[in-house]
């Protein structure tokens, strides 16, 4: 077992236009002005799947001007590849990027962080911050428990699987990030709202509708073990 795992490495499966907003942070001296989270970060520790956007959590020491700059420098880089557009919802800014068919391709999220569990971490192959493991994971579990996407059963089973993390581990991480953020920590209402997801995605692509043989067995393997293993864990 490998808890946290080792330092993190550049991933594979980089999104196509991510890299172009990175570099423009670096050239621009933003790189620590921001913590990569997310799916794209995640990749860093463990790299086993594409994903096509960027989300990051702003610094705590980052000022309202170090901001715009950061999403300036992102608007122009992203800008000479395509149109981009910047929305804001709640505390997230999320700058997208659009084809001439206006159809989004790519978008780079940044909020503000609610809490976090140890300080962010080198990218190592860039200039730039990123999530330390254990914010990662309580992150994905708690987008686990309050929104309950298929990525969101498959990212923390394959970390599991690689050994990575153990079921008591993951369900630890959720509960410190609760208990920081001054949110309720109520471990049975969590797995009731899990298993409610599962039963979701469950009834949304029944089984016998899966005609991939493959991604049939990889969804069975993965709903079999929160049924038998994960929904079961017990925190002290």
């Amino acid at each position: 077992m490998t808890y946290p795992p080792q330092q993190p490495t550049r991933p594979t499966h980089i999104p196509a236009y991510a890299d172009v907003c990175l570099q423009a942070l670096v050239e621009h001296n933003l790189g620590d002005k921001l913590s990569l989270g997310g799916a794209f970060a995640l990749l860093h520790y463990l790299d086993y799947r594409a994903t096509y956007d960027v989300d990051a959590w702003w610094h705590s020491s980052t000022t309202a001007q170090e901001k715009r700059q950061v999403i300036e420098a992102i608007e122009q880089a992203l800008g000479t590849v395509g149109q981009v557009r910047r929305r804001s919802f709640g505390d997230v800014v999320s700058i997208e990027l659009a084809t001439e068919q206006k159809k989004k391709v790519f978008s780079f999220q940044i909020a503000e962080r609610s809490a976090q569990l140890q300080p962010s971490v080198s990218a190592q192959w860039t200039n730039v911050l990123l999530d330390s493991f254990s914010d990662l994971l309580a992150s994905k579990m708690t987008a686990l428990v309050q929104r309950g996407a298929a990525r969101d059963f498959r990212d923390i089973y394959a970390v599991c699987q690689a050994g990575l993390a153990t079921p008591w581990q993951c369900w630890q991480l959720w509960q410190q990030r609760q208990q920081l953020a001054g949110d309720e920590a109520d471990f049975e209402w969590a797995k009731i709202a899990l298993n409610s997801h599962l039963e979701r995605i469950e009834q949304y692509r029944p089984l016998a509708t899966i005609s991939d043989s493959e991604q049939y067995q990889q969804a069975a393997l993965v709903r079999t073990w929160y049924r038998t293993e994960f929904l079961h864990e017990h925190l002290a």
